[in-house]
């Protein structure tokens, strides 16, 4: 696939030393055990880690983990059009005024779906921090093992200054789902609901994000995931994974990281590939079938 990521982020790629951020974060990493925690983990590692809190500002006011910051996953998404990111500076901004720091691995929470938790997971790695797991089960869990709470609005979190190094490799472009077909070492995913009517985009797999999570929500063991992807992972496929607007491509996407898989997501998804028609610099272009 093509590797790619907006061109201001590219501007930022080249101005950086190159590794900065994942080599201070590297002590960080080893305090992570995968990519989800359990909730009795993270009640006995509160004091090294920095937790994040992706659900709505009002759900954080009612009551959140003690310590946690308040970083709303749709706070990363721009108003205006809701299928793209905010500004790299915008970005930055709000990772920092949570706490998040290289140096130090980060925990991120939802409601229990993962989906929003997921965003934050991905939009993380992407900005090249070295060491972040989703909680899983999310608030419930939590809640569920006698965690204590803290209510109210968050106070001023201290953590010092992230610097993004983005890792080009985990954002996918229009132009790499439209070339997916053509390149037999990708696979496209479509991670939507199945009640979503639309088809895919030509060349995908249909595989919901939810049969990523089992009964309860959690999100699948590794041998249990193996079973969904083991057949392109055993030939080194990458994959390239979309949804309607990002959210279940994010779930798709923190579960082929436990599998420790290449995987870029297009965070634009159908939104941005509707907006666009399917063209390129706005000219119409007829998508190869493969």
């Amino acid at each position: 696939m093509r590797r790619a990521v907006p061109w201001i982020w590219a501007v930022l790629l080249v101005a950086q030393a190159p590794g900065a951020a994942q080599a201070a974060g590297e002590a960080g990493a080893r305090g992570l055990p995968d990519v989800v925690v359990d909730a009795h983990w993270l009640r006995r590692h509160l004091d090294v880690v920095t937790v994040v809190d992706a659900r709505p500002a009002a759900a954080y006011a009612a009551g959140h983990i003690p310590g946690a910051a308040s970083l709303p996953s749709e706070a990363v998404v721009s108003e205006t059009a809701p299928a793209r990111l905010q500004p790299l500076q915008r970005l930055r901004a709000l990772i920092e005024a949570a706490g998040v720091r290289p140096g130090r691995p980060v925990v991120v929470y939802d409601e229990g779906a993962l989906r929003a938790a997921a965003r934050l997971f991905w939009l993380l790695e992407l900005l090249g921090h070295p060491a972040v797991a989703v909680l899983d089960g999310g608030w419930p869990a939590w809640a569920a093992q006698d965690g204590a709470a803290a209510s109210g609005a968050p106070a001023p979190a201290g953590g010092g200054r992230f610097v993004p190094a983005p890792r080009s490799g985990r954002l996918a472009t229009r132009l790499d789902v439209l070339l997916a077909p053509l390149r037999p070492e990708v696979v496209l995913l479509d991670a939507r609901p199945p009640d979503d009517p639309g088809p895919p985009l030509p060349g995908a797999v249909r595989l919901p994000a939810r049969r990523n999570l089992d009964g309860q929500g959690r999100l699948l063991p590794r041998p249990r995931l193996r079973a969904l992807y083991g057949r392109w992972l055993e030939r080194g496929r990458r994959f390239v994974v979309y949804c309607e607007g990002g959210r279940d491509a994010a779930l798709a996407y923190l579960a082929l990281r436990r599998l420790g898989a290449e995987v870029a997501l297009y965070h634009g998804s159908l939104r941005e590939w509707r907006r666009a028609q399917g063209g390129i610099l706005g000219r119409p272009l007829e998508v190869p079938r493969g």
